[in-house]
């Protein structure tokens, strides 16, 4: 099941049906990290603070865990063409509507609305990849299509760069808005349904539940999932909720900001696709060697002065080893599970995940507040979820030491 594409066009549809999939993703980590951008010039317009950013950082991260647990299932149900689609075209009109907020609450609304509609695309859009492709490239094609996100990122600094001094935030979103629904008309255009579905009525499928994930001997290693993504998606959304707003309070102009931000998501591309190529049965030794990497490099850039140039190249760095954490745990997470529980257990750990990211623009916020003697000190905070990652990581390496069949199993 799942292993063709089923378009009429044979195999030769494979790569063009990939490059939309990809290319929705882009265009939902554009939207999705516009805000961390548009930051510092909507502080500007509506006379806010940097410690008074978080909510307005956090808000489109709440929306994609809402829209996770609320739009993302639906693709079993009415197909995930269909979701994305629609989710497509409607945050694309939703980031219309924000490019014309008139008040600062107005905005944190309509970012959480936009992010409703964007966390129902990245289940629907990495599971449709899964099941187009062969069977042997199922976890390595999950784990580059979800680079596309931090693709975006990288799109949505060059842009901003570009646009606001000319436009403003708000033309920033208007871009973010025309997008998604011009990739809705590609979209249906040229996507498939996945092979997988409909399933057939006659036939009963087991479902997993959350209780399998906490079967005798399993309990802990679900923690310890959960504990990595929550820490680690923690750091991911900090560093690019913040990275912008830092470096324009450090000597960098609003443009220089913007693309020092979009090189942390370059860093990261190159640190996705690394860690998605190192990934194999046995995982977590890449979430180890990254993660711990990736606290060396934060501390390092958080305990001295360096020059502008060394604090662009550390950076970039981070970028590569925190976003390539971010893709080791996918697919190290997925392994770990065996097939009966592996939707569910990777499902539940993106959620549980989701909490770690709304927190990371928050706790800068606090950071912030507390009146931090450098700006560059704020690196430092990330250097405690990153240790924890690691630990977790060697942990689970002598947990699931035996094989990968031997981790959880519970039934549902």
């Amino acid at each position: 099941m799942g292993a063709e594409i089923h378009t009429g066009a044979g195999s030769d549809a494979r790569p063009f049906v990939f490059a939309l999939i990809l290319l929705s993703l882009v265009i939902e980590g554009f939207d999705l990290l516009a805000a961390n951008f548009a930051a510092p010039d909507v502080l500007e317009t509506f006379g806010k603070t940097r410690a008074e950013a978080g909510p307005f950082l956090s808000a489109s991260l709440v929306g994609v865990l809402a829209g996770s647990a609320l739009v993302g299932p639906l693709g079993d149900r009415v197909g995930r063409k269909r979701v994305i689609l629609a989710a497509c075209a409607v945050y694309g009109v939703l980031s219309l509507v924000a490019a014309a907020a008139q008040s600062f609450g107005q905005l944190i609304a309509l970012r959480f609305a936009v992010g409703i509609g964007l966390g129902g695309v990245l289940p629907n859009a990495l599971a449709l990849a899964g099941e187009l492709a062969r069977p042997s490239n199922r976890a390595r094609a999950m784990g580059l299509i979800g680079i596309g996100i931090t693709f975006g990122g990288v799109l949505a600094g060059m842009v901003a760069a570009w646009l606001i001094p000319l436009y403003g935030w708000r033309g920033l979103f208007l871009v973010g808005g025309v997008l998604p629904i011009a990739i809705a008309v590609l979209l249906g255009l040229g996507l498939p349904e996945s092979p997988a579905l409909p399933v057939e009525p006659t036939v009963e499928r087991p479902r997993a539940s959350v209780r399998s994930l906490f079967a005798p001997r399993v309990g802990s290693i679900t923690i310890a999932i959960w504990l990595i993504f929550s820490a680690v998606l923690m750091s991911v959304y900090l560093l690019s909720g913040w990275i912008p707003l830092l470096m324009s309070g450090s000597g960098f102009t609003s443009a220089q900001a913007s693309l020092i931000g979009s090189a942390y998501q370059a860093g990261g591309v190159a640190g996705g696709v690394v860690a998605s190529l190192l990934l194999s049965r046995r995982s977590w030794p890449v979430v180890l060697l990254f993660a711990g990497c990736a606290a060396a490099a934060l501390l390092a850039l958080g305990t001295r002065p360096w020059s502008p140039p060394a604090v662009v190249a550390i950076i970039v760095l981070v970028g590569f080893l925190v976003t390539g954490t971010q893709n080791a745990i996918n697919g190290a997470g997925g392994d770990t599970y065996p097939a009966a529980t592996r939707a569910t257990g990777l499902g539940w750990a993106l959620g549980i995940g989701r909490l770690g990211s709304i927190a990371g623009p928050l706790v800068g916020s606090l950071a912030m507040v507390l009146r931090l003697h450098e700006p560059r000190h704020l690196f430092l905070v990330p250097v405690v979820p990153m240790v924890i990652a690691a630990a977790a990581a060697a942990w689970l390496m002598r947990a699931t030491r035996n094989s990968s069949e031997e981790a959880p199993q519970g039934k549902p």
